[in-house]
């Protein structure tokens, strides 16, 4: 028989059953469509989390900082002595007790201490492959004063960010190297006893007393807590005088009525207090502060929703929305500078700047290796990709369980024909049909329902992804409420998706004609034709 007869026929055989081939047909076209709309929606969707992570600034940026609490011990420094377990026992018990030792040495034994983030290492960040800028920070909890008022402020020093311009309210930016300007909040202005509009513009160029240190900012008003007065109900002069008191104190134990137990408790209380000065003291334990006055030279406005929103995403971005006090780099180090903590570790933090598309990764790995603790969002990006693989893995897998129920429909349905055929199968082969010509017929009548069915299920999935569209992004949507979405379409259909949803139906009912096709084969010719 020539190829085209076999076509014919085999076109004639399906449609000769034009129900049964209909169902069939729908069942791989429902399969197809499965398979196709599953496999767009995955593309689409991780699709969509590069354009969504990698389309903001706030992606390419690494935030590092000291890891104030240093690095423990590493077990392979630990003395062996020090971690072996004695005694007749199970491997698995040795491990676990081996373990807890480990532990309570690490616990025990201080600590690695922690890398400082000084000017030179900040020089070794900016050399990392794909760093394009490195803005250090400082930053710390201190007061204010203004005239006869103070208030509990939260400072930041570094180079000033692009959005904090667009909050002026009054007044300039202040010069990176100024040493003796600053930015203010208009709500600190407020709570100053700024209240008036024309007020706030009379304060550019004022000069505004700043402290800040560890324990040493606030001793004094502990005193005023002890009087069941808060912090931020004292003004300035009660506070000098508190500061007076607490310095006096110990001089004063003689004409305090007291015991001499009591006298002598006090006195030696206040003499550790001495001895521990000359030790070093971490920040919120030591007595160091630092105070500088410095001139208003702009007043900013508090961030809008949309702006507190941005910055609570963003790396870093915490410390700015906190800030009542912003310092230029200069003014910043005239000030922090005077604590000694400061001398020793360098800057509290630093964000790193990545050109778009490089190594994120990378950098924030190699932040790692210097000794610092690092917060990018690189790990909310790998966490999304795999959710969304993990869930197009499992549309996957259901759209190939259909395609594959819809494959026995087909094998049920030639196996069917095969027996109703079994007379013409005979003609075939009396005129001369060989098994492989008669064994492609049916192999020719699986690919084209496949082929048919691929073509209708990505007609089908293309129609739904449009609604789907919708729903899936207003879904998305509402569980990234603060962040308006880029991507203008969630669905995918590249060409490959195409040709292999195609392919791969016509290659399923292809091989699962195969029974079918094998069983016609070995008809014989004598016997079919006698088969009623």
């Amino acid at each position: 028989m020539r190829s085209v007869d076999l076509i014919r026929s085999a076109v004639s055989g399906l449609w000769r059953q034009k129900a049964r081939t209909t169902l069939t047909l729908l069942g791989v076209a429902v399969g197809g469509c499965a398979l196709a709309f599953s496999l767009s929606l995955g593309i689409g969707l991780r699709g969509m989390i590069d354009r969504e992570f990698h389309s903001r600034p706030n992606f390419w940026q690494v935030h590092v900082h000291v890891a104030h609490q240093g690095s423990a011990v590493p077990e392979a420094d630990i003395p062996p002595e020090a971690i072996a377990v004695e005694g007749a026992m199970s491997d698995e018990r040795r491990q676990r007790l081996r373990a807890k030792k480990v532990e309570q040495y690490q616990n025990t034994h201080p600590r690695r201490p922690p890398v400082p983030l000084t000017p030179d290492r900040i020089a070794e960040l900016a050399a990392v492959p794909d760093v394009t800028e490195v803005v250090a920070w400082q930053m710390g909890a201190g007061r204010a004063w203004l005239g006869d008022r103070a208030e509990e402020v939260f400072v930041v020093a570094g180079k000033p960010p692009a959005e904090l311009e667009r909050r002026l309210v009054a007044g300039r930016m202040p010069a990176p190297d100024a040493t003796d300007e600053m930015l203010v909040s208009e709500y600190l202005l407020y709570e100053l006893g700024v209240r008036d509009g024309a007020q706030v513009a009379a304060t550019i160029g004022r000069p505004v007393r700043v402290g800040v240190g560890g324990f040493g900012m606030t001793k004094y008003l502990n005193l005023a807590r002890s009087f069941g007065v808060q912090p931020g109900d004292v003004n300035a002069v009660q506070e000098r005088a508190l500061e007076k008191i607490a310095d006096q104190l110990p001089a004063a134990v003689d004409k305090l009525d007291l015991t001499p137990a009591e006298r002598a408790a006090l006195k030696a209380m206040f003499a550790e207090r001495d001895r521990k000065k000359s030790e070093p003291a971490p920040a919120w334990l030591s007595d160091a502060a630092a105070r500088a006055e410095l001139r208003v030279a702009g007043v900013l406005r508090e961030p809008t929703l949309d702006e507190r929103k941005e910055l609570e995403r963003s790396q870093g971005g915490w410390a700015l929305l906190r800030a009542d006090v912003f310092l230029p780099p200069g003014a910043g180090g005239r000030l922090f500078g005077q604590l000694p903590w400061v001398r020793e570790t360098g800057y509290e933090a630093a964000t790193l700047k990545v050109r778009p598309g490089g190594d994120l990764k990378a950098v924030a790995a190699a932040a790692e290796r210097m000794g610092f603790e690092q917060f990018s969002a690189v790990e909310w990006f790998d966490a999304a990709k795999r959710e969304v693989t993990l869930i197009a893995a499992g549309l996957n897998l259901f759209a190939l369980v259909s395609l594959f129920v819809a494959a026995l429909g087909i094998t049920n349905t030639l196996v069917t024909s095969v027996v109703e055929r079994t007379k013409e199968i005979g003609v075939w082969k009396a005129l001369g049909a060989t098994d492989r010509q008669v064994m492609t017929q049916f192999l020719a009548e699986g690919a084209a329902i496949g082929l048919l069915g691929g073509l209708l299920g990505l007609g089908l999935a293309w129609g739904l992804s449009v609604p789907g569209d919708g729903l899936v992004r207003r879904l998305v949507q509402e569980q990234s409420r603060h962040e308006q979405l880029i991507s203008e379409s969630v669905f995918e259909f590249p060409v490959w998706l195409l040709a292999a949803t195609v392919g791969f139906a016509a290659l399923v009912t292809t091989l699962a004609a195969v029974y079918p096709a094998r069983r016609a084969a070995r008809v014989q010719p004598v016997e079919a034709l006698r088969h009623e």
